[in-house]
């Protein structure tokens, strides 16, 4: 058997052998990372798919078309079961759901900023840290990755994207989506008109599924500039012989 060795800022383990010696490369913060936009992803995929089958089950439920021979006042119970079904299963519940998507990404998002900007502070030796700065957390980040990294991590419409992301999130977490009560109302109702997958429905912020796998690709593309610009190494395993 040979003998590993570790580099404990990178995770690039040395596998020596008699014959040869073998590098696996890993950085563990960088995998982490994906790992965890991996994970989401598929929680996402589970539960949209979840919402789908109940809203096909409750749909068996309500006859498509009105049954022959009904009164008048049956007729109007048909169609409030038919609007109420609408309502529930292809505005509310969605939305819901989706609500509390974004919330989660965002907690992954925030708190693997703070993590890799710590990280940074270490690999780097830096004398400062990303809670040095001032401002929302996003804000914090780009101005120590400005500092730290020396150059832009992130192009102008990743960040901007980031950003807008957190608008949607204060919006649906302090004001339970009703945007005129938000503190940025003016660019969600612009967000709402770019065909994105948010809506403004009366006043209310409703998020289609588009809005999510949009969200989530931004905080990808984010951390994968972020962390190249930051040179941290590969997030799998490469072996080099």
């Amino acid at each position: 058997m040979g003998e590993a060795k570790r580099n404990p800022a990178y995770g690039a383990f040395t596998t020596v052998t008699k014959k040869t010696m073998v590098k696996i490369r890993l950085d563990f913060h960088r995998f982490e990372t994906e790992f965890a936009f991996y994970n989401i992803q598929d929680y996402f995929d589970m539960i949209e798919g979840q919402l789908d089958a109940v809203r096909k089950l409750e749909e068996k439920k309500i006859p498509q078309n009105p049954p022959p021979g009904l009164s008048e006042e049956e007729y109007a119970d048909w169609q409030s079961e038919i609007s109420w079904f609408e309502e529930r299963y292809e505005r509310d519940f969605p939305s819901k759901v989706r609500y509390s998507f974004l919330v989660l990404l965002y907690i992954i998002v925030e708190t693997r900023l703070r993590d890799t900007c710590n990280e940074i502070t270490k690999r780097k030796n830096l004398v400062f840290e990303e809670s040095d700065f001032r401002g929302s957390a996003i804000e914090r980040v780009k101005i120590f990755l400005n500092k730290a990294v020396k150059i832009p991590a992130c192009r102008q419409e990743t960040w901007q994207g980031l950003k807008d992301f957190q608008k949607i999130r204060d919006c649906i977490v302090h004001t339970n989506g009703q945007i005129e009560k938000s503190k940025k109302p003016k660019r969600i109702k612009e967000l709402c008109t770019k065909d994105i997958g948010l809506l403004d429905d009366a006043g209310t912020l409703i998020v289609k599924r588009e809005y999510c796998t949009k969200a989530l690709k931004i905080a990808q593309e984010f951390f994968d500039q972020m962390l190249q610009a930051a040179e941290f190494g590969p997030p799998f395993q490469v072996v080099e012989e």
